[in-house]
C-alpha cells in the first residue's frame, strides 16, 4: 500500500481491525504520554521496550511482575491480544495478502 507518503515519513501498513483496536487500547491506558508532536513511550515501559530489543538482537531477558495490574483489564488485554493475532493469521492465509501484526 505505497502512494508516495513514505518521502514525507508515512508508512501505511495493513493491519487487522483487532490489532488496530489492541493499539488504540493501550493508547488509552498510557503506554504514550505528551502531546502531538511530542509524544513519548511511557516511562514505565521503557525497560520493557529495552527487554525486547535484547531479545530480538540475541540476548536473554527476564521478566518479573513486581505487584499485579487490575487483573478484568490484564485479562481484556491478553483477549484483545490474542484476537488480533488469531484475526491477522486469518487474513493471511491467501496468497499475496500480508497483513501486519505486533502483539
Amino acid at each position: 500500500m505505497n502512494d508516495g507518503s513514505e518521502q514525507h515519513g508515512i508508512v501505511q501498513l495493513s493491519l487487522s481491525s483487532a490489532l488496530g483496536e489492541y493499539l488504540e487500547r493501550v493508547r488509552q491506558l498510557g503506554a504514550v504520554e505528551g502531546v502531538d508532536g511530542a509524544i513519548e513511550l511511557s516511562p514505565s515501559l521503557q525497560p520493557v521496550l529495552e527487554a525486547m530489543h535484547h531479545v530480538l538482537a540475541g540476548g536473554e531477558v527476564e521478566v518479573r511482575v513486581v505487584r499485579d495490574g487490575q487483573q478484568d483489564i490484564f485479562q481484556e488485554l491478553q483477549r484483545r491480544a490474542t484476537h488480533a493475532t488469531e484475526q491477522t493469521n486469518a487474513l493471511n492465509q491467501g496468497p499475496g495478502k500480508v497483513v501486519v501484526t505486533a502483539v
